[in-house]
């Protein structure tokens, strides 16, 4: 398990991973698991953005828009 922990503190905090290192297996997975709700909110955020966004473009453009951006 702290093994995984640390891959995924290891992606999202980098060099700065070391600060970590003296935190025990459970505050190590209460912290993955902050981060983890922190990004899905993150994404939720960045979909109701671009959902908007592409509300706000003419309909003529939307279909074409949304191919770009890949939806």
């Amino acid at each position: 398990m702290r093994g995984d922990v640390r891959e995924v503190l290891t992606h999202w905090l980098g060099a700065d991973v070391h600060a970590v290192e003296e935190l025990s297996d459970e505050a190590l997975e209460e912290l993955r698991a902050v981060l983890v709700s922190a990004k899905e909110r993150q994404a939720a955020s960045l979909r109701a953005a671009s959902d908007e966004a592409l509300r706000q473009m003419p309909p003529v453009l939307r279909g074409t828009v949304s191919k770009i951006l890949g939806r």
